[in-house]
C-alpha cells in the first residue's frame, strides 16, 4: 500500500492542497515554495500514532503553525492509501482502498495541541459500505462512507467497516516516516548508541554509525549484502567495519561510541571523516535500504546535495530500486524535494508536482500543480530533444502549464 493521494489544509504556508502522489514522488518549485512544509505534513499524518504528542518539528508555539489567513486555529490532513499496480516506479495506483484523516486545534499559547477529529472512510462501493452507512454518524461524500470519532476512542463497528480496511488504517497511521534532509559531516562523524535512534539517523543524518551496527547486531548476514553493494558501487573499497570510537560527551566527558571505517582493495582503512561526502551519502540511503522494518513514508530534502552529477544517477537509481524490489522488505514510497534540473530528468511528469506562490501574492498559499498537468508536456519530451528538468530550467511557470 502507498499513499496514491495527499491533502493539508492551513499548515504553515499551505492554505489547502490536495495532489495525487506516485510510489517515487518529486517536489520542485523555488525557495520558499512550501516543499519541507509539505513533506513536513505527510511525516505528520503517518506518524501521530507513534509520538503524538511530538506531531510537528519544534520549536512553535501558540499558532505559529497555522496559515496566516486562517479562519480557525485547526491543522487538517488527509490521505487515499492504494495498492501498487505492478512493480515499476512508475507504476500507477488501483482504486483507492481506504482514506484517512486527522485535524489538530493549536492552542493560543505553547504547544499543546489536541486532536480534535480523526476519520477513516470506505469507498462506496465497496461491500461493507451499505452496513458502514448505518453507523452512527456516517457521512456520504464524493464517493466515499466516512466514519469520525473523538480522539482517544476507538472506532466502532469494526465488522461494518471490514476487518481489512480497519487493519490497513491502523498499520499506515502507525508506521513512521523518516524525514532526512542529510548531511555527509554529521553522518560520518562517530556517535554513541541512543536507544531513541534505534534503526535510524538524526534528522541530518547523524547517527548512521549506529544505525550500520544496529543492522550488523540485528543481522549480520545483512550487513554483509549492504557491504558488498556498497563496495558493487564504490569498488575502491573490499570492506566496510563498524569500530569503537571515542564520542565527546556533555561536560567535556568522553564516551565509547561507533565509527565506520572503510577498507581499501590496496588494505588501507579510510575512516568516515577521510571519505568522500558521495561516498558517505549513498551509505546511508543504502543503509536505510536494508533496515528490517522499512518506515511508510522515506521523505527526503534534496538528495543531490555533495554527491557527484554522474554518480546521482545511482543514487536515484538506489531510490527507485527500494520500491520494487522483491528480496527484502520493499519501501512503500519514496518523496523527495529537489532544486537539480538534473535529477528532475530521471522522473517522468507523473512523478513531479510543482510549488510554488499565487502570482502577485509572494505572501499568498502556496498552490501545488502536478506536472502531468501541463500541457503538451509529453509532446515536448516525445522527440528526446529535452530532458524534463531542461523544461523547468528553461520555462518559467506560466510558459511550462500555458497560463496565461
Amino acid at each position: 500500500m502507498f499513499l496514491s493521494r495527499f491533502g493539508v489544509k492551513n499548515y504553515k504556508c499551505l492554505g489547502e492542497i490536495d495532489i495525487p502522489l506516485t510510489p517515487i514522488h518529486v517536489l520542485i518549485g523555488q525557495n520558499d515554495a512550501g516543499k519541507t512544509s509539505l513533506l513536513e505534513a505527510m511525516d505528520a499524518l503517518c506518524s501521530y500514532a507513534r509520538r503524538p504528542n511530538d506531531v510537528f518539528p519544534r520549536p512553535w508555539s501558540g499558532r505559529e503553525l497555522v496559515f496566516h489567513r486562517a479562519a480557525e486555529p485547526t491543522l487538517e490532513f488527509w490521505g487515499e492509501w492504494s495498492e501498487m499496480d505492478g512493480n515499476a516506479s512508475g507504476a500507477q495506483p488501483s482504486s483507492p482502498s481506504v482514506r484517512t484523516r486527522l485535524v489538530f486545534k493549536l492552542p493560543a499559547e505553547g504547544t499543546n495541541c489536541r486532536l480534535a477529529a480523526e476519520g477513516v472512510a470506505i469507498p462506496e462501493d465497496s461491500r461493507e459500505a451499505s452496513e458502514t452507512k448505518r453507523l452512527p454518524g456516517a457521512t456520504v461524500k464524493d464517493g466515499w462512507v466516512g466514519v469520525d470519532t473523538a480522539p482517544g476512542h476507538p472506532f466502532q463497528g469494526g465488522e461494518a467497516l471490514g476487518r481489512a480496511h480497519l487493519r490497513l488504517f491502523k498499520s499506515q497511521l502507525s508506521r513512521p516516516a523518516h524525514m532526512y534532509a542529510l548531511n555527509a559531516r554529521a553522518m560520518r562523524a562517530p556517535a554513541a548508541l541512543d536507544y531513541r535512534r534505534r534503526f535510524r539517523m538524526g534528522p541530518d543524518g547523524f547517527g548512521l554509525p549506529t544505525l550500520l551496527d544496529d543492522i550488523l547486531g540485528h543481522d549480520g548476514r545483512r550487513f554483509g549484502e549492504l557491504t558488498e553493494e556498497f563496495c558493487h558501487y564504490f569498488q575502491q573499497f573490499r570492506h566496510l567495519r563498524i569500530v569503537q570510537s571515542e564520542v565527546a560527551g556533555s561536560g567535556g566527558t568522553v564516551q565509547t561510541g561507533k565509527g565506520i571505517v572503510l577498507e581499501t582493495k590496496s588494505g588501507n582503512d579510510v575512516r568516515a571523516q577521510q571519505a568522500s561526502d558521495g561516498a558517505i551519502l549513498f551509505l546511508g540511503l543504502l543503509a536505510l535500504s536494508y533496515l528490517p522494518e522499512p518506515p511508510a513514508l522515506l521523505l527526503i530534502e534534496e538528495p543531490e546535495n555533495g554527491v557527484y552529477p554522474i554518480r546521482l544517477a545511482k543514487v536515484i537509481e538506489l531510490l527507485k530500486s527500494l520500491i520494487c524490489r522483491a528480496e527484502r522488505p520493499a519501501f512503500p514510497q519514496i518523496i523527495l524535494s529537489t532544486h537539480s534540473p538534473y535529477v528532475l530528468s530521471l522522473f517522468a511528469p507523473e512523478e513531479v508536482t510543482f510549488l510554488s506562490r499565487p502570482p502577485g501574492d509572494p505572501d499568498g498559499p502556496v498552490r501545488a500543480r502536478p506536472l502531468r498537468d501541463a500541457p503538451n508536456i509529453r509532446e515536448r519530451l516525445a522527440g528526446g530533444e529535452f530532458y524534463l528538468g531542461e523544461l523547468w530550467y528553461n520555462l518559467t511557470e506560466e510558459e511550462l502549464f500555458g497560463d496565461a
